[in-house]
């Protein structure tokens, strides 16, 4: 099975003429992100290359930089209100090591909506890794 990398976006932190850095990866019909840039124009990227939020499994943030990490709470943001809507199923997973689980449950504590944020743990799942640890992303 063929796996292909699509860019999201690319640059430094200040960009202003693209979007900062995050790629998903796809397997199929499954898709699999990689960081998730620095604001809600992950919202506009994943329109843009057509990429439907029902068949993204996962996502992976490298590091808690701004420009990799806080698309992320967007991200959180749209499936828990795709979980409040009833219109998607089973369980998004996230994951980083415990810096960036920290940053993602801080800010989603003080920025989500109480409606939403009863998804964190229940439905959306950010879960740390640490070296030597192996998770299952699109069957790799």
């Amino acid at each position: 099975m063929n796996m292909e990398l699509i860019m999201l976006g690319t640059g430094s932190a200040m960009v202003t003429k693209c979007y900062n850095t995050c790629f998903a990866l796809r397997r199929e019909e499954e898709y699999f992100l990689i960081d998730a840039g620095g604001g809600n124009g992950i919202l506009s990227q994943l329109e843009k290359a057509e990429i439907n939020y029902k068949n993204i499994k996962g996502m992976f943030i490298t590091h808690g930089h701004t420009d990799h990490i806080i698309g992320a709470i967007w991200i959180i943001r749209k499936y828990a209100a795709l979980m409040n809507e009833g219109k998607y199923e089973g369980e998004f997973n996230i994951f980083g090591h415990n810096e960036v689980v920290n940053i993602l449950n801080t800010l989603s504590n003080m920025m989500l909506t109480k409606k939403l944020l009863k998804y964190i743990g229940n439905g959306i799942n950010i879960n740390e890794v640490c070296h030597g640890d192996k998770i299952d992303a699109i069957g790799m």
